[in-house]
């Protein structure tokens, strides 16, 4: 340590720019600090200003709001008192003039010149950041350029939903009209059952999704159910599906109707009473003709003259068809049949 004190009085220069240098770096250092607080200091009296801004503005409208309240209704009582005593403004009775004294301008000119005072000292407000002014504007335009467009196409809207009403009434009332209908034949054709269907028009906001609702009920202890591959069994659904293509019977414009083993499934009590049906639907003179495809049927159906039955006669044991008429044919199969029916009997 002696030889370091020893040192420094033979080096006063180094000793004195060290110290020279170290007071710059603090004085530098201060003042970084003073301009952070500076800027801080400014961002704070910027926001404040911007508030006092739009408080201003606020005040602005309201007071703007208020003059024309009262100008409009300085102006209604003016036309009142006109009307009442006949007089011009300047000849009115004491009595009106009163009226009009609870209101602290009573000319226009009065008002206008509120109105410009109060724009004035909104504009000698703090001054705020020319940027934060100019999203302001570009925004306000962008909400009225917005605005009116929606209110285009608020029109166009309300436009396009009255050439839709005017279309849908074209055909809603003919559409419901034929559903009732088929409704109708439908109910009646399932109370014949002593079960319970109906047909109704699904409707939906959109038009794609309507359709036609098909809902039965075959007990007594369920409720009224959509027709679904899932919860009827095979049966309900073909029963189902038969009367409903009779209760289309005389509304539709079809040539013929092909069903292909529509009755199996059905228990015999409902399907003799499908075929009873479906015979008197399909022989009614007008209507479209049905071909019943089925590989059995019930004995002792009720047939008409206006039914056809082909019987199809395949395999190996058959006799060659060319060289038999067709009432040999038949004859020998229905006897065969009622052999087999005798022989099952005992």
């Amino acid at each position: 340590s002696s030889g370091i004190n020893a040192e420094w009085p033979l080096r006063p220069g180094l000793y004195i720019g060290f110290e020279s240098k170290l007071n710059e770096k603090n004085e530098t250092t201060i003042q970084k600090i003073e301009v952070s607080l500076e800027v801080s200091d400014a961002e704070e009296q910027l926001q404040s200003s911007t508030q006092e801004l739009q408080e201003a503005k606020e005040k602005l409208d309201n007071h703007t709001d208020q003059i024309k309240k009262q100008r409009d209704h300085a102006r209604e009582l003016l036309e009142e008192a006109k009307a009442a005593c006949g007089l011009d403004r300047d000849n009115l009775p004491n009595k009106y003039k009163n009226m009009f004294k609870q209101y602290p301008c009573s000319d226009v000119n009065d008002l206008d010149q509120q109105l410009n005072e109060a724009r004035a000292l909104a504009e000698c407000s703090n001054e705020v950041d020319p940027q934060v002014i100019t999203e302001y504007k570009n925004r306000k335009r962008e909400i009225e350029t917005e605005a009116q467009e929606v209110e285009v196409n608020q029109e166009k809207l309300s436009e396009f939903d009255k050439q839709i009403n005017v279309v849908r009434e074209k055909w809603y009332g003919p559409v419901t009209t034929i559903v009732d209908q088929i409704n109708g034949k439908f109910r009646s054709f399932f109370a014949r059952l002593k079960c319970a269907g109906e047909v109704i028009l699904s409707e939906h906001e959109d038009y794609d999704k309507w359709g036609i609702d098909i809902r039965v009920q075959f007990r007594n202890s369920d409720d009224m159910k959509r027709l679904t591959s899932s919860y009827q069994s095979g049966g309900e659904k073909s029963v189902s599906t038969i009367l409903y293509l009779l209760s289309l019977q005389g509304l539709t414009d079809c040539p013929f109707r092909v069903v292909d083993e529509i009755n199996q499934g059905m228990d015999p009590k409902n399907e003799r009473k499908v075929f009873e049906m479906m015979a008197h639907a399909a022989t009614i003179a007008g209507t479209s003709q049905y071909f019943l495809i089925t590989p059995k049927l019930l004995p002792d159906l009720e047939y008409n003259d206006k039914m056809n039955i082909l019987s199809i006669f395949n395999g190996l044991g058959l006799e060659n068809a060319n060289a038999l008429d067709d009432s040999f044919v038949v004859e020998k199969v229905i006897e065969n049949n009622r052999i087999r029916m005798s022989q099952l009997v005992h």
